[in-house]
């Protein structure tokens, strides 16, 4: 592995686990592994097996989830639900060493967490406030057959209006057409970004990362055309 190429910060669905996602994404991360070094993450909470993950995934135990039972309505969080702490596991995993991380990338219940970095990142630009971690600067994400809103952070902005609420840092969506999720991932999509910066990728899957040698390529290359614009804007 190449410690010096940009990395993507990866975060797995509810009731699964990073080494569990690691696997799923293994097509995608090959396909890109001389463009990007992917981290996967690991939510803090104990759970029973997610949509998709029994039988392939048994015996994987134990699964974990990143919201505590009764609370992955965005309310009610613990310190350890709070994004100041992935935003410090990202901050801990690089360590001054290696790639700069450039993107995040979520599936299911991982793209909360996803676009809520990118949501926090973007309202303290807005409002002139100091970066929750200075040497990160996120500029796109991959968000696959998500659904619900953006993890909030503890941060108070000082601000409730809907526009701080819509995300115009570039995104990629992938929505499996076959999925019971579908519209959960739709209204997540049409609710929190900016449709000119939001890029919609249609499969004809169920509530899954791609494992077919064509998809996984056709979202590879969105991956990298993403990326080269966001490059070209900077």
């Amino acid at each position: 592995m190449n410690n010096s190429l940009p990395r993507i910060a990866c975060f797995h669905g509810g009731g699964s686990s990073a080494a569990i996602y690691e696997i799923q994404c293994s097509f995608l991360t090959a396909l890109l592994a001389h463009e990007f070094q992917f981290e996967f993450f690991e939510g803090p909470f104990d759970s029973i097996a997610g949509p998709g993950i029994l039988p392939a995934f048994g015996g994987f135990e134990p699964y974990k989830s990143w919201f505590s039972k009764g609370e992955s309505n965005g309310h009610n969080w613990t310190e350890q639900d709070s994004l100041e702490w992935v935003w410090t596991m990202m901050e801990e995993r690089r360590a001054g060493q290696g790639g700069e991380w450039v993107g995040v990338m979520g599936f299911s219940e991982g793209t909360r967490i996803a676009s809520g970095l990118l949501l926090d990142q973007q309202r303290r630009e807005k409002l002139g406030l100091r970066p929750a971690v200075p040497s990160i600067q996120l500029r796109f994400g991959v968000l696959c057959m998500g659904g619900g809103p953006p993890m909030a952070a503890h941060f108070d902005y000082g601000t409730t209006t809907n526009d701080h609420r819509v995300i115009r840092i570039p995104t990629l969506h992938m929505h499996g057409l076959r999925d019971k999720f579908l519209a959960l991932g739709r209204d997540q999509y049409n609710t929190y970004f900016d449709p000119s910066r939001a890029f919609l990728f249609e499969v004809d899957y169920h509530h899954a990362m791609p494992w077919l040698e064509k998809e996984s390529l056709a979202l590879a290359q969105r991956i990298q055309s993403l990326h080269k614009k966001t490059q070209a804007s900077r």
